[in-house]
């Protein structure tokens, strides 16, 4: 499970928000990539890893939305660690 914020202009009753929601049934694909932060520590642009496609799970609130998302495949272990900070019980 990956757990994800939409932007806060993001509702659930309308455009993208319920993209997300009736992605399986719209057939879309939803791919996903994270980065630990924005900049290293000489303050250069971090890059994106992909993570893998993504299937709605569930969505909570609205502007912004919260999804949970399954992947297809586990975090890769060297990302795990600091996604596991930002866990959500």
């Amino acid at each position: 499970m990956f757990h994800w914020q939409s932007q806060n202009a993001t509702s659930s009753t309308g455009g993208k928000g319920l993209t997300y929601i009736n992605q399986q049934s719209l057939g879309k694909t939803i791919l996903l990539f994270v980065r630990e932060r924005n900049r290293d520590e000489y303050n250069n642009t971090m890059s994106y890893v992909f993570l893998g496609d993504g299937s709605f799970i569930e969505s909570q609130g609205s502007k912004p939305m919260s999804i949970k998302w399954k992947l297809e495949e586990p975090i890769p272990p060297y990302l795990w660690k600091y996604s596991a900070k930002m866990a959500v019980g």
